[in-house]
């Protein structure tokens, strides 16, 4: 979270501005849900009926209100999912504010064939992103004005991306108060580890990209393969990793579906897409159908800036039919 005075200065200057007020005081607000079909193949028709939340990018800090949260819990427990998956970032920049708060709201989500979640690059001992080679690094936590800068920035240039960690990035651990924390919730981390729920579903969860921590060839080493199954990867940038494994869907977060998108014209969207940064644009948000599985890119439901234009918050249910 940035310092009071900073914000202050976005406040008054979106305040100021009328085309400011929506995507800073109104958008990151609204909540959607989006619901997608799971077409079984007649083996797998026990799990007919099975709806599946998916919940991404939280952001949590002490700005983020408890009328937002509540109003997750309102839309998850009308939907009464049979599961919930968490694909990372339940923190701001590697810190627990308000640790009671957090651990509060996600007691709260609790489905009965359990809830599991996966970790983001927020969420591990130190922040790490691109650094500005485009090399994953440990960062602090940026400058909000720098932060704009660097967006016009990479908005009229080339940057350099790449899939490269740095040593410093692949020797941080995890975040211990988080996964302590976590251990008083119902969610159950999967870091690089698949469960096979006696339902007869895999949940696969890989540990994130940007530190170099994932590791499909661990991560599915005790899939069943009698059983189609879930994949939980915060960063879409693994998916080119994950199409040689098992699993019907790969589960995404990272984007914030691209936080300012600009759905036209082309050019615009083009735009749009560099400022995630990501090595493959065109995983930005929204359903992929990849041959033999789908990939889904959630929008994420928060954000460590409260701006967001034509890209609310959203959670996503997955309802599987025969």
């Amino acid at each position: 979270m940035y310092p009071r005075g900073v914000s202050y200065v976005i406040d008054f200057l979106s305040v100021a501005s009328i085309v400011g007020i929506w995507p800073r005081f109104i958008e990151p607000r609204l909540l959607k849900e989006t619901t997608l079909d799971w077409p079984l193949e007649e083996r797998h028709a026990h799990l007919d009926g099975l709806t599946i939340a998916h919940l991404t990018d939280l952001h949590f800090h002490k700005g983020v209100s408890q009328k937002f949260l509540d109003k997750i819990l309102r839309k998850i427990h009308r939907a009464s999912p049979d599961l919930i998956l968490f694909t990372g970032d339940f923190l701001c920049y590697a810190q627990l504010d308000e640790g009671e708060r957090l651990k509060k709201f996600l007691q709260q989500l609790e489905a009965p064939l359990g809830s599991f979640c996966s970790l983001g690059n927020h969420d591990y001992a130190s922040y790490i992103s691109r650094n500005k080679e485009g090399v994953y690094d440990l960062l602090p936590p940026p400058n909000p004005l720098k932060g704009v800068l660097r967006g016009v920035k990479i908005l009229f240039s080339t940057p350099s991306i790449s899939y490269s960690v740095s040593d410093r990035a692949k020797a941080v651990g995890l975040n211990e108060p988080l996964c302590s924390l976590l251990d008083k919730t119902p969610f159950t981390l999967l870091e690089n580890t698949t469960t096979t729920l006696p339902k007869g579903l895999n949940i696969t969860g890989l540990g994130d990209l940007a530190l170099g921590r994932c590791s499909p060839e661990i991560a599915f080493a005790n899939y069943d393969p009698n059983h189609p199954g879930l994949v939980l990867s915060h960063n879409p940038d693994s998916t080119p990793s994950l199409l040689n494994y098992p699993g019907d869907w790969i589960l995404a977060g990272h984007t914030h579906g691209e936080q300012i998108h600009l759905p036209w014209p082309k050019w615009g969207r083009k735009l749009s897409q560099k400022l995630t940064l990501l090595q493959n644009r065109e995983y930005t948000r929204g359903l992929f159908d990849l041959g033999g599985k789908k990939l889904y890119v959630n929008r994420g439901l928060g954000g460590h800036k409260p701006f967001r234009f034509c890209s609310p918050p959203e959670i996503c249910f997955i309802k599987a039919r025969k």
